[in-house]
């Protein structure tokens, strides 16, 4: 079999491999995105997900093949063909969709849920296949689910990168600068970089980049024009974001507007 490898943030949208096919959009008064598709994978196609400020929700019905989950040097598969998987604001994941067909629903909202849920991602059982109707029916999603399995992309990533990540998060849209926090955590810039590679398979710098063009989809969405998108998440030239925004999700600002903009009438 060949093995196909794409990164993706946030949504994953990947066209040449046939991955997540979105067939409806919707926005909710409240600014949550709805969307549902259908998955259509005839390979091993493995993703990087990075979520921005706000989480996401997705909901699986596998007809075929398998979605898995690298957490380290374990692959996390769901116990059942219905499934849910949970990414909350600030994660990494990395799932696999080998031969995979089937429908997914997601919403993707930027407004805080119970902290028990946004611990860590997670794939988890669930009876749910339509798209909740708003944050009260994502939480009995989440409440219900069984058999709750942490998917982070590593499980016990060493204190030096967490606080690193930290302060990213915490930073990223006035250009945290990496060097700079590794003299705060009082460790040399070469040590940094090697120890958060490591841990999360990128540099700093790109999980720094990575995680500006995350927060772009869900504003894409909403409508927001693209040059107010691109200075919102720290990039005032409009150019560099445009070539940070293709080299991550492999598609441009525009193309991605005009694929995540609603379709429900």
């Amino acid at each position: 079999m060949r093995n196909k490898q794409k990164d993706s943030d946030f949504h994953i949208e990947l066209d040449d491999g046939g991955l997540l096919l979105r067939r409806k959009t919707e926005l909710l008064p409240s600014g949550a995105y709805l969307c549902e598709g259908e998955l259509d994978v005839s390979d091993l196609c493995t993703s990087t997900v990075i979520t921005c400020e706000a989480w996401l929700l997705e909901l699986y019905k596998l007809g075929a093949g398998e979605l898995f989950f690298i957490s380290g040097k374990e692959h996390i598969r769901p116990k059942t063909k219905r499934f849910g998987v949970f990414y909350p604001p600030f994660s990494i994941t990395q799932p696999c969709f080998n031969n995979t067909r089937g429908r997914f629903v997601g919403i993707a909202v930027t407004e805080p849920l119970p902290a028990r849920f946004t611990t860590a991602p997670a794939v988890f059982e669930s009876t749910f296949t339509e798209p909740p109707s708003g944050v009260a029916q994502v939480i009995e999603t989440l409440s219900e689910g069984g058999n709750r399995q942490p998917i982070d992309i590593n499980p016990k990533p060493s204190l030096l990168s967490l606080k690193a990540k930290r302060l990213i998060d915490e930073n990223y849209l006035v250009y945290p600068s990496i060097a700079r926090i590794a003299v705060r955590l009082g460790v040399t810039h070469e040590h940094l970089s090697r120890q958060f590679k490591r841990d999360f398979d990128m540099s700093p710098s790109n999980y720094f980049r990575r995680l500006r063009v995350a927060d772009a989809p869900l504003r894409l969405a909403r409508g927001e024009e693209i040059i107010n998108v691109s200075q919102s998440v720290g990039y005032n030239d409009l150019s560099r974001f445009y070539k940070q925004f293709r080299k991550t999700t492999s598609t441009s600002p525009g193309a991605f507007k005009k694929i995540m903009r609603p379709q429900r009438t």
